[in-house]
């Protein structure tokens, strides 16, 4: 998958990417002194080069793709989803003791 023009972020001494764009519920507030932000969604961009144009791959997608993805979101095909049934299984009864002889 090609990541470029997404922005890392730093977890755990690791770098990863967020799937999902960043939502205004994530404690954020935007100011307007950042140098960097999303192309898509104007989340502001800490510690960003200038190569980092998205703040997720939902973003690059949503930019690449642009009203198509949209489109495709609000009226799927005609796709039937069969529930998956989970077999019951009876539960462990109640633990006798061993008898007393």
């Amino acid at each position: 998958m090609d990541t470029s023009g997404i922005h890392p972020y730093r977890i755990n001494k690791d770098y990863v990417f967020f799937i999902n764009q960043r939502r205004e519920s994530d404690n954020h507030r935007s100011r307007n002194n950042v140098p960097h932000k999303c192309k898509v969604c104007e989340w502001d961009l800490k510690e960003a080069t200038s190569s980092d144009l998205f703040c997720s791959i939902e973003c690059k997608f949503r930019n690449a793709l642009g009203s198509q993805l949209d489109d495709l979101m609000e009226n799927p095909e005609d796709v039937v989803v069969e529930p998956v049934v989970k077999k019951k299984h009876r539960r462990k009864g109640i633990p006798y003791r061993s008898p007393f002889y």
